[in-house]
Parts: C-alpha cells; sequence; structure tokens
C-alpha cells in the first residue's frame, strides 16, 4: 500500500566540500520516500515500470527533456502545480555521471534531474480524478486498441481503471495495452451487446463512462479551415518539436472558444496583428506533413498547452504588453501563457 500525499524533496545546490556532498545526499535520501531511494540504475533502460502510476504535482518549475543528458533533445519547462507522472520510483545514473528520474508528460517520456524534481505525490482517489478529468482534455484522442502498442499511455490507463471498477480488469494500472487489458475489453464488450473487437471506439468508450471526443473535433472543421491552420503553424512554427506544433494548433482553438476572440479559425488566424506569420506573409508557404498532422491533432482535442491563448519566443518578442501573460510552460523556443 503506498503512502499518500508523499513529499518529493530536493536539494537546491550542490555543495563544495565532499563532505557536504555526502551530507547533502543523505538528507535527500531520507527525505525521499523509501520507494524512490531503493535503487539505483546506470541509465533508462535499467528501469523497471512502475506497477502502478505515480503522479506528482510539481511545487516548483522544473526543466524536463528527452536526450540522454542534461537539458538535451526536446525540452519543457514546467511551472509549479503541473502534474506528471513517474516511469518509475526509481532513479539512474546517466553517462555525464548526474542521477535522474524518467516521466511522463502529456504521453511522451521525459527525464529529469533528479535534485530538480519537487512536489507532492497524489492520492489515489487524487490520481483517477485528474486523469479522467483534465488529463483527457490535454490529450489527442483516437480509438484505442492492442496492436497500436500503447505503452505508458494514459488514454490506456484511464480505460484500465474504468475496467476495474466494472470488476473486468484485476491487472496492474500502466497505461499499456497488452493482452490482459485487450481480454478485459472484449469480456466488456462481449456482457455488453458491443462488437468484440477489443478496440475502444466511441460505442465502447459511451458504455465505459469514457468521452472520446474532445470539444473541438476535426469533423467540427472543413478541409479548408484544416488546411489554413496547418500553414499557420508552419509559419509559426517550424523547426519547432512536434508538440510545440500542436500547441501552437491549440492555441488558435482556444482563442476560437474564447469569447474575447473571434469565433472561426480564419477569424483568429486574420486578427490584426495576431501572428507574425501572417503579417511577414509566411503562412502562405506550402505546410509540410508535420505542420498538417498537428492542426488535425489539435482538432481531435490534444492540447499541449493546457488551455493557453498566447505564446511567445522570449529571445524575439518586443512586445511589452505580453510579457505581463502568465506563462504556463515552454516548449522549444516557444512561452506558452494565459
Amino acid at each position: 500500500m503506498r503512502n499518500d500525499h508523499r513529499t518529493v524533496r530536493t536539494s537546491a545546490a550542490a555543495p563544495r566540500p565532499l563532505l557536504a556532498l555526502v551530507l547533502a545526499v543523505c538528507l535527500l535520501v531520507s527525505a525521499l520516500p523509501t520507494a524512490w531511494a531503493s535503487s539505483v540504475g546506470s541509465g533508462p533502460s535499467s528501469l523497471t515500470r512502475s506497477t502502478a502510476p505515480t503522479y506528482v504535482k510539481l511545487s516548483r518549475s522544473v526543466l524536463i527533456f528527452q536526450g540522454d543528458t542534461y537539458g538535451s533533445g526536446v525540452s519543457l519547462t514546467l511551472p509549479a502545480g503541473t502534474v506528471c507522472q513517474l516511469y518509475s520510483e526509481n532513479y539512474y545514473t546517466a553517462s555525464d555521471g548526474l542521477q535522474y528520474y524518467s516521466l511522463y508528460y502529456l504521453n511522451t517520456r521525459y527525464n529529469v534531474l533528479r535534485t530538480d524534481i519537487q512536489g507532492d505525490i497524489m492520492t489515489a482517489a487524487e490520481t483517477e480524478t485528474y486523469i479522467t478529468g483534465t488529463l483527457w482534455k490535454q490529450t489527442a484522442y483516437s480509438t484505442l486498441r492492442e496492436r497500436d502498442g500503447l505503452v505508458g499511455d494514459i488514454r490506456v490507463h484511464a480505460v484500465q481503471l474504468a475496467l476495474s471498477r466494472l470488476g473486468y480488469y484485476s491487472g496492474a494500472l500502466d497505461g499499456d495495452y497488452g493482452e490482459k487489458t485487450n481480454e478485459a475489453m472484449k469480456q466488456f464488450q462481449r456482457k455488453n451487446g458491443l462488437k468484440v473487437d477489443g478496440a475502444v471506439g466511441e460505442s465502447t468508450a459511451a458504455a465505459l463512462g469514457i468521452t472520446l471526443t474532445g470539444s473541438v473535433s476535426a469533423a467540427s472543421y472543413n478541409e479548408s479551415e484544416t488546411y489554413l491552420l496547418g500553414r499557420l503553424v508552419h509559419g509559426e512554427a517550424r523547426g519547432e518539436p512536434y508538440v510545440g506544433k500542436v500547441a501552437v494548433a491549440a492555441v488558435v482553438l482556444n482563442r476560437v472558444k474564447s469569447p474575447s476572440f473571434p469565433n472561426t479559425i480564419s477569424g483568429v488566424i486574420y486578427q490584426s496583428g495576431a501572428f507574425d506569420a501572417v503579417s511577414d506573409g509566411q503562412i502562405n508557404l506550402t505546410p509540410d506533413e508535420d505542420s498538417l498532422r498537428a492542426a488535425r491533432d489539435a482538432l481531435n482535442g490534444w492540447d499541449p498547452t493546457g488551455g493557453c491563448l498566447y505564446y511567445y519566443n522570449p529571445a524575439t518578442a518586443t512586445n511589452g504588453w505580453i510579457w505581463s501573460r502568465t506563462v504556463q510552460l515552454s516548449i522549444g523556443k516557444h512561452n506558452f501563457a494565459i
């Protein structure tokens, strides 16, 4: 049984003398939950996935990244209050000699410096509420099935929770759509007169009490609007990581839903002074496939920003007003704000 409301504490600075370093490490280990300090691996591959999800609500901002060493690869800065899932409650030592945890944020695995992460571990009840509520609104929605090889997927985790509550599933709540989840799904479908294929589409999701579609759906927009959104993404976020492209598209859609902005995609995009890509003509470039796919993912409900209405590049932004907005997270070169 896990202890709820455990707190992760870290060392703020690297001590200089060796004795101070040893003391700091000892204090750090003693402040961590027992399971968190139980073993040290030599890399991400040495970690064993936690059989039950461990979600942490951050109490301060933290840099997460996909590379093998600090800050390398695609990186995001998560603000205090963000919730992320630990891949394992054990840390590992990387090739640079530093220690890291692996975690999931919005369905993507990242690494974080062990001494950087600080926050409270959520209770089982808080975790379930978060997954079936907030997290679903920030994630791309589609049919879920075993052959897709979904591993550590929070959508699958929500399905496993639903099947578990209904008595069809007794395996690990690990977000892995494996054989046990597939068989449990087929039993549920058979019992409820649904098509028995193990896939979670609209009908099966509705029977489970889970919504697979967000408040905005790609079906609500025509091809020309989708293409226009893809052109904006290409003009604004070319060279950004894929999640950053989806985030730019999501900001447009969040504005469409906001009473403070025009209520159409074209209205938002062509609002005077809203986007540099319109002002400098880059919106007229032919979008690449990634930009179009990012537009479709955003239209299907994926919002990596969690509802942000603004973004800007802090290295180039000259509008003083934009700096007054509250930054929620950073993806690539962009800050996303409300």
